[in-house]
Formats: C-alpha cells, structure tokens, sequence
C-alpha cells in the first residue's frame, strides 16, 4: 500500500487529469445496468460503479464488471458527501482508501450530473498499471501466487513433521534413555528439532500472509529482510542450544575436546553479528529534514 500511496502522490496531478477527463467524456443516457457499465469496456481499472441521488439515497445497485450487487441499494450516502463542494467543477477525485468490497487500495471518483451523481471505484494497482507508472502483471501475480503458495504449505507440513518428531524423541528419551549421556543427547535434538521446525512454520506462514492471502507490495526488499531476519535468528537459538549440547557432550567425555565447542560458539557468536550487521544495513534510510534558519 505504502509503494502505491508514493507513485499515487509522486503523479497525483497527471492522474487526476487522466481521471477527470475519463469522467466526462463518459455520459451514460439511463442509469440501467447496460448504459453504466457501458464504463468498464474502455477502463481496465475500473472496479464498482453505482449512481447516487441528489437526495444522497444510492438509486441502483453496485454493478461491477460481470456483476450487479443490490445490498447497498437504497442507502444513504450523505456521510459520503460532506464538505464536498461541486460548484468549481462537476467532478471530485477522493484520497487513497482501502476499498470495503474488494479490500484493495482505491480512489472514488464522483460526477455531478443533473439528475444525479455518478460514482466510479478504481483499483490504484491496476490503475497505476494501466497509466504504465508501475509493472506489474495480473496473470503472472497470480502463477506467483500458486507456486509461493504450493510452496509455503509444503514447509509448513514439514515444520509439523519436525516438531512432532521433536516431540517423539523426546517421549522416546523419557521413556526409553537411562544413561544421562544420551537423555542429553535425545533431549538436544528434541529441542533442536522442535526449533528448526517453528523457524520453518514462521517462514512458511509470513510467505501465506505477505505473498498469497494478503499480497504486499509497500516493498520487496524489506518483505525479504523481514524473512531471512526472523529466519537467521530461529537458525542462531538452534545453533546455539546446539553449542550447549556440544559442551555438555565434552564436559562428559573429553576435556581435551572443549576447543571444538569453542569454535563453534564463536561461529555462533559471528552469525549473531553478521545478522546484526543485516538488520541495521537493510532498514529503510530516513531521510532527515534539513531546515533552514
């Protein structure tokens, strides 16, 4: 939505021309359901169109592209129009909002007309794609979807696979393991297991929100960072209850053993600073105000 918001505002003039002038040179001759969606044919971005009283009372019902929806006809729309002022021209364009119906960013346009308003939802996505000011490609976005989704399932049954594996070594450790070098062992791994498969749930359900149920597109870069950050630190507490187990392992056997343990909490410790590093280098710049005096 952010991303949208900022080409909406960077091109709000010639986006307004572009809609103004698609308003009027549209003039439907009834307000039956042929004649306004006569609209959709020529505007690709164009989602609900509906016509509204000057009595603020909603007289059709909302008709979009292959469909006609009479729930919202006959209600007030008042609240809609106040501190509208259609006296400079016929033809107001609103703010972005995020569209009840089809829960996508959207701007409204309203037509004053003589006997009536005129009013058009768009979708700023497809609008912005229509004016050749973003790419993006509906059919592809929605292959990217299925595959990101297929994907996304698979990893989360197989961090329900790990964590219940987890679980099983464990209750196989209680249940079975009487010497404490191996309850050690068997109660690590559970731990480990049980860890790497919540990492992979978490990574499998941010794919799910951000790339399939609610697509996000304020910027891929810090959809990525996001991921790998919160990935890189469950892969770190599992690497790091692995360094404990090692020492644990060492301290029972061998002594002479600890500089293995040593190298690997010291690898540890320089992923915990790299992933630092990543995070603080991969945050978005704020640009501070320079103000003259």
């Amino acid at each position: 939505m952010k991303r949208i918001v900022t080409l909406y505002t960077e091109h709000k003039n010639s986006i307004h021309h572009y809609l103004r002038r698609t308003l009027e040179n549209f003039t439907a001759t009834s307000i039956e359901a042929k004649n306004l969606q006569r609209f959709f044919d020529t505007e690709k971005a164009a989602e609900i169109i509906y016509a509204i009283s000057h009595d603020y009372i909603q007289i059709t019902p909302d008709y979009g592209r292959n469909y006609s929806d009479n729930s919202r006809s006959g209600k007030n729309k008042s609240n809609y129009f106040q501190g509208l002022l259609f006296e400079k021209e016929p033809i107001y364009i609103t703010n972005p909002y995020l569209h009840g119906i089809t829960g996508m960013p959207c701007v409204t346009v309203i037509k004053q007309e003589k006997e009536h308003y005129i009013v058009v939802d768009f979708d700023m996505l497809k609008l912005l794609e229509e004016l050749r000011l973003i790419e993006y490609n509906s059919q592809f976005d929605k292959i990217n979807k299925v595959v990101i989704g297929g994907g996304s399932v698979l990893l989360g049954l197989l961090s329900i696979f790990l964590i219940l594996y987890g679980g099983y070594i464990f209750v196989r450790a209680i249940m079975f393991s009487f010497s404490s070098n191996i309850i050690f062992h068997e109660v690590f791994s559970s731990v480990i297991s049980i860890t790497i498969g919540l990492a992979i749930y978490d990574l499998s359900k941010t794919m799910i929100e951000n790339e399939v149920l609610f697509k996000s597109l304020d910027s891929a870069n810090e959809l990525q960072s996001k991921i790998l950050s919160k990935f890189l630190t469950s892969i770190i507490i599992a690497l790091s209850i692995e360094s404990l187990m090692a020492v644990f392992k060492i301290v029972l056997d061998d002594y002479s053993k600890i500089i293995n343990a040593f190298y690997l909490i010291v690898g540890v410790t320089l992923l915990i600073v790299g992933t630092g590093f990543y995070n603080y280098f991969s945050r978005p710049q704020r640009k501070s105000d320079n103000r003259s005096n």
